[in-house]
């Protein structure tokens, strides 16, 4: 069988060689299509999904085929060369965005004067004084 698929129409080509088929869906007759091509506009999922068979009048139906498609209007087919391309020039765009942030942040930081403590904030220096040693605890809070 070759199925085609495009928007919401699918089409069944038989692969027997005669002209005059006769095709069934689920074991039931399909009324009014004796050829090679099974044409279904309007496809639909639920109600058109099932075993599919083409065979010649008085003949035996050996090759099936199941059909279960998704279809919708508005569908564009892309091929993996596209989708390589955007892929790749998403990526290209994200790291040349990060280069330039690391580089204006880069030169932000090496423009700007460090910070210095003045005697406006007290003048004294911070840590561990030297020369008196840390108040011992009151003993009332242990």
């Amino acid at each position: 069988y070759k199925v085609s698929i495009s928007g919401t129409r699918v089409q069944l080509i038989c692969p027997l060689e005669s002209e005059s088929v006769h095709w069934e869906k689920d074991g039931i007759e399909l009324s009014g299509v004796h050829d090679r091509t099974l044409i279904q506009d309007h496809f639909s999922e639920v109600e058109n999904s099932g075993y599919y068979a083409c065979y010649e009048p008085g003949k035996e139906k050996n090759k099936y085929l199941y059909l279960k498609a998704r279809v919708c209007k508005n569908c564009v087919e892309v091929d993996l060369t596209t989708v390589a391309i955007i892929i790749i020039t998403d990526i290209l765009i994200t790291l040349g965005l990060l280069m330039m942030v690391y580089y204006w942040s880069k030169k932000r930081k090496a423009s700007t004067k460090p910070v210095t403590r003045g005697t406006g904030t007290g003048g004294r220096p911070r840590g561990q004084n030297k020369e008196r040693p840390p108040p011992v605890p009151n003993p009332d809070y242990e």
